[in-house]
């Protein structure tokens, strides 16, 4: 092998490089082992890589290169969802999308291989489709894929877990790669035959445009879906507060009632007492009492919000015979967004009624919540259950049909806004749930 072919096939293994850049960019604060200790042992080994498989496919001639390359491509998969703390079929989108980016440059690679050879064309370089190649992938890593889709790309994986739609979503970057691949000339000569080559590059241009178009709109409507489900969140908040509110309003009413009438319900004490009629006495004041119990709404904590949707489960919890014992020690004012926090123990509180359904008797709820002088807000639930689960990848799942555990993945994602923690346990009989956010300290005099 000529050292100008060796270094031309080197280089067309390298490019799997920028390739484990836009695979690892984007998830990197879900790496199991740091980022810089992965960085050196995958690069390294890539272009170790690189610099071996040449001497491979010339042994090994009976399998064509690009199926060597697929093949590698297949084992960087398993090493990466290794690595990866997140879903599979995420890691298998980002995947496929990565492939569909570096085939664009694959395929311009092929056709001004085709171009200089057809019209004998001189260059300084051994193979300036493969200079190409190199400069198109970088253009579009660098020049629009991490400036433009970057953020857009790591949002999308954090917050989107619809599992249905990550199922399908894949099928588009797969089917852009596969298109280019098809799209490769079988004979260099018929490449550049009267209109087709500009033919080839006005519709790989388009199919480029439509992929990073659909990029686009995939963030928009996933942006759109959360904001709308962030406001039915923020909605249904002021429907609690507000029916919390209106349960006040008829408690000073009636309170307001009672006291105009306390007047004659102290005569009539009075009277049955000068009778000594002890029994009457006791009767009608454990009516009195029930009158003065009927209206009064609950009251858990000064956080309105949190009062509002502690008062919202506890009926739900009453009607279903569920025992609640709920302290709650939250002030007036608390740095954590209302939605923020009625979406943690309102994901809590609907996963143990629940878990508490599927017992018929010994239901109870135990919820406790306060702040430490550090800053640190503890949430912590315990409630009873039949001590079945469904459990993936460590991570527990909703035992409902077709149920994949998105309520305690919301508490999760949450509680890292807050650089918190979550932890979520079980025994045979009784699921805890653990919670803790890091709150800033307000600083003196503010």
């Amino acid at each position: 092998m000529k050292p100008a072919e060796y270094m031309n096939n080197v280089a067309s293994y390298a490019i799997l490089i920028p390739g484990a850049i836009m695979c690892l960019v984007p998830v990197r604060k879900y790496l199991r082992i740091s980022f810089k200790k992965l960085s050196l042992f995958l690069f390294t080994g890539l272009i170790i890589y690189s610099l071996v498989m040449p001497f491979a496919e010339q042994r090994l001639t009976i399998i064509e290169p690009n199926v060597l390359f697929f093949l590698t491509i297949a084992l960087c998969f398993i090493g990466y969802c290794m690595a990866v703390n997140l879903e599979k079929i995420k890691l298998l989108y980002l995947t496929l999308s990565t492939m569909a980016i570096l085939s664009f440059g694959g395929l311009a690679n092929y056709m001004a291989y085709a171009y200089v050879k057809n019209y004998g064309i001189k260059s300084p370089f051994y193979n300036i489709g493969l200079v190409l190649q190199w400069i198109t992938t970088i253009i579009l890593m660098c020049l629009i894929l991490f400036p433009l889709f970057s953020k857009k790309i790591i949002w999308t994986l954090e917050y989107y877990h619809t599992k249905s739609v990550w199922n399908i979503i894949w099928i588009v970057p797969a089917l852009v790669t596969f298109v280019n691949y098809t799209m490769i000339p079988v004979n260099n000569k018929n490449a550049t035959v009267g209109r087709i080559f500009r033919l080839y590059i006005l519709v790989d241009f388009s199919i480029l445009l439509l992929f990073l178009l659909f990029q686009l709109m995939f963030y928009l409507i996933v942006k759109t879906l959360i904001e709308k489900s962030e406001n039915e969140k923020r909605t249904q908040l002021l429907q609690m507060e507000s029916a919390q509110y209106q349960l006040l309003l008829n408690q000073i009413e009636h309170t307001s009632k009672l006291r105009h009438d306390f007047r004659h319900t102290a005569h009539t004490i009075l009277s049955l007492a000068k009778k000594k009629d002890t029994d009457k006495i006791i009767l009608y004041l454990e009516e009195y009492n029930h009158e003065l119990n009927s209206c009064s709404p609950d009251f858990f904590c000064k956080h309105s919000a949190v009062n509002a949707i502690l008062a919202y489960y506890s009926g739900i919890a009453a009607g279903q015979s569920i025992q609640t014992d709920w302290h709650i020690e939250l002030p007036e004012q608390i740095a954590v967004s209302d939605v923020d926090l009625c979406t943690i123990l309102g994901n809590l509180l609907e996963n143990a009624i629940q878990g508490c359904l599927t017992i018929d008797s010994g239901r109870f709820i135990n919820l406790s919540a306060d702040i430490t002088k550090n800053g640190e807000l503890y949430i912590i639930a315990v409630n009873s259950f039949d001590g079945s689960i469904r459990q993936s990848e460590r991570k527990y799942l909703s035992t409902k049909k077709d149920g994949n555990g998105i309520g305690l993945m919301s508490v999760s994602l949450t509680a890292e806004k807050y650089f918190g923690v979550t932890s979520f346990s079980h025994s045979e009989s009784e699921f805890y749930s653990e919670i803790m956010l890091n709150l800033p300290i307000p600083k003196a005099g503010t």
